[in-house]
């Protein structure tokens, strides 16, 4: 099977766990592009966290955002899928996640967080993230407040908390609610509009490209990657992945530290 097109996920993926696309990921991304190849970021992340990667690699074009809430042609600003959460639903969330938790809202392209939340990263586990979020986010005084003060529909509203349980007591209040949870873990939830997830996103891009998705390789290590990982033709998952997303595989990556997407390319996807 000669595959068309590559879906990498970012974080513990394509990027290394110092954050950085390192030039062995960029120079086999380039090398797949040059010969008619799609590749693309299919993240958690908003465009905005994820737009100074695509400009690192020549010829990148696409990307999966938003846990798959958004697809987006980044030379156009075309739009090939968006879904949202109501603000109704936002509202009952935030109502219920107040106290000592980092909101992100994404919000028309943009992210959102508190001052006092990013000055205290380390709090929430979030220590590699700091300098992302200083240079590519909306910091202001209070997300819930302004959110409240403004109700928008939401892409995408991350919660991380301090301390483990916090998140499942929030989930537990929230979880018949019209929404995806497409990541969970005992300090954060992500939680995005109903049916929202990686594969839906991918699934929406190669119909614009007319790309069969028996076509597509995708490669991941978490949650959110899992049902992206079975809707593709050729599935692979990082070495520093979830026991879950492996068994899922076709293939096990080098870890993300060992330039592992590269290594998938230059077998998998290159002529």
């Amino acid at each position: 099977m000669k595959y068309k097109l590559l879906a990498a996920d970012m974080d513990a993926t394509a990027l290394n766990s110092k954050k950085e696309l390192t030039p062995a990921n960029v120079n086999a991304m380039e090398k797949a592009i040059a010969q008619g190849k799609t590749v693309v970021f299919s993240t958690g992340r908003s465009i905005s966290l994820v737009k100074p990667y695509i400009d690192m690699v020549r010829g990148m074009r696409y990307a999966v955002t938003g846990s798959g809430a958004s697809v987006i042609d980044t030379q156009t600003g075309k739009k090939f899928l968006y879904e949202t959460i109501d603000p109704e639903t936002v509202k009952y969330i935030a109502a219920r996640a107040a106290g000592y938790v980092m909101p992100i809202f994404f919000i028309d392209d943009k992210t959102y967080s508190s001052a006092w939340c990013v000055d205290n990263c380390a709090d929430f586990g979030l220590s590699a993230y700091e300098p992302i979020y200083r240079k590519g986010m909306n910091i202001v005084d209070d997300a819930f407040a302004m959110f409240m003060a403004d109700p928008k529909p939401v892409e995408k509203l991350n919660l991380f908390f301090a301390a483990d349980g916090e998140a499942d007591a929030v989930y537990e209040q929230i979880k018949t609610l019209p929404v995806s949870i497409t990541s969970r873990t005992a300090r954060s939830l992500e939680i995005n509009a109903s049916g929202v997830s990686k594969a839906k996103g991918l699934r929406a891009l190669c119909g614009a490209l007319g790309i069969d998705m028996s076509e597509c390789i995708a490669i991941g290590d978490a949650q959110n990657d899992e049902e992206m990982l079975k809707a593709a033709g050729f599935k692979a998952a990082m070495a520093n992945g979830s026991d879950r997303v492996k068994a899922i595989a076709d293939v096990i990556a080098p870890d993300c530290d060992s330039n592992g997407v590269a290594a998938i390319i230059e077998q998998y996807l290159l002529d």
